[in-house]
C-alpha cells in the first residue's frame, strides 16, 4: 500500500485556521492580539499534557506525534488490483503448482500477503493459517485503537480544559466586580480559554480522529479480503469462485465495473418477421369456403 499526503485532510485545516482568522480580522478590526491570552494557552496546553501523561504509559506517548501525521496521509487501497492479484495468484497454483506463486506474492511487496503465502507454502493447515492472519489482523488493530484513544482524549478533554479556564477567569472577575480595571484582563481569560478549547478539538483533534478510525476500517477490510484470497486459494477453489466471493467487499456498482470482470451479456432479442399471417389467411378463407358448400 502505496502512501501520500491527502490535500483533503490539509486543505481542510487551513482553510478551518483561515476562516477562524479572518473572522477575528473582521470582529477586532485587525487586532488579533485580543485573541492571544498567556494563561488560556498554559490552562489548555499544560493540563493536555499532564493528561496524557496521566493516562498513558511513556511507551505510547512515543507514538503520539507519528499517529497524529497519518491523518494526513492517504493509503490508496485498489480492491480491484488486489481481486485481481489473488485471481491471478490462484489460477497460477491450479496450472503451476502452489510454489510458484511464491515470486509473485514477493514482487506484490504486501507485508500480509507475503505472510499468508508463506505461511501457506509451509504446510500450515487452514484453521492455523486463518488464526495466524486473524491474529495479525486483530493486534493491527489493537494498536491502530491506541493511538485513536490518545488523540480523541485531547478531542474531548480540550473543551473541558477550555471550561475550567473560563471558571478562573470568572471566579476573581465576580469577587472584583468593584475594580473596573481588572473585570477586562479576568473576562478575556474566561472566554478565551473556552474559545482556546473548542477550536482546537472540534477543528483539529476531533476530524483527526475520524479519519485515522476510517485509515484502520479500510486497513482492516483489506486484510481481511486477502486472507480470504489466501483461503481459497489453500482450499483449490475455482479462480472463478473466489473472484465472486472477493467482489463481494466491493459495492455493487463498483463490482459490475470491475475491469477484471468479464461478465456473459444476455443476447438482445430481435424481432422477427414471421410469414405464418398469409397461410393462416388463407387456411380461414378455405375454411368459410367449405362452411359455404356445406
Amino acid at each position: 500500500m502505496k502512501k501520500k499526503l491527502t490535500l483533503t485532510s490539509i486543505l481542510g485545516l487551513i482553510g478551518g485556521l483561515a476562516c477562524i482568522v479572518v473572522a477575528i480580522n473582521a470582529a477586532t478590526e485587525g487586532d488579533l492580539n485580543l485573541f492571544v491570552n498567556t494563561p488560556s494557552l498554559l490552562i489548555l496546553i499544560g493540563g493536555t499534557v499532564c493528561i496524557l501523561l496521566l493516562s498513558f504509559p511513556g511507551s505510547t506517548l512515543k507514538t503520539l506525534f507519528p499517529v497524529m501525521k497519518q491523518s494526513f496521509v492517504r493509503i490508496n487501497t485498489d480492491l480491484h488490483k488486489d481481486i485481481a492479484m489473488i485471481v491471478q495468484l490462484s489460477e497460477q497454483a491450479r496450472s503451476e503448482g502452489l510454489l510458484s506463486i511464491k515470486e509473485v506474492a514477493d514482487k506484490s511487496g504486501d507485508d500480509f500477503l507475503i505472510k499468508g503465502i508463506t505461511l501457506m507454502l509451509d504446510g500450515a493447515s487452514r484453521d492455523d493459517l486463518e488464526a495466524t492472519m486473524m491474529g495479525d489482523i486483530y493486534q493491527t488493530q489493537k494498536r491502530h485503537r491506541k493511538g485513536v484513544s490518545m488523540v480523541s482524549m485531547i478531542a474531548s478533554m480540550a473543551p473541558a480544559l477550555g471550561l475550567i479556564g473560563t471558571y478562573i477567569g470568572l471566579v476573581p472577575m465576580l469577587a472584583k466586580l468593584d475594580d473596573p480595571t481588572r473585570l477586562g484582563p479576568l473576562l478575556a481569560l474566561a472566554l478565551v480559554s473556552s474559545f482556546y478549547g473548542a477550536g482546537i478539538a472540534y477543528l483539529v483533534f476531533s476530524p483527526m480522529s475520524k479519519r485515522l478510525a476510517l485509515h484502520s476500517a479500510e486497513e482492516r477490510e483489506r486484510n481481511e479480503l486477502l486472507l480470504e484470497g489466501i483461503l481459497g486459494i489453500l482450499d483449490a477453489k475455482n479462480p472463478r469462485v473466489i473472484e465472486e466471493e472477493l467482489l463481494s467487499y466491493l459495492p455493487k456498482k463498483a463490482a459490475r465495473k470491475a475491469p477484471h470482470v468479464q461478465r456473459a451479456k444476455a443476447p438482445k432479442k430481435t424481432k422477427s418477421k414471421s410469414n405464418n399471417a398469409v397461410p393462416y389467411a388463407n387456411a380461414r378463407a378455405g375454411a368459410k369456403a367449405r362452411q359455404g358448400e356445406a
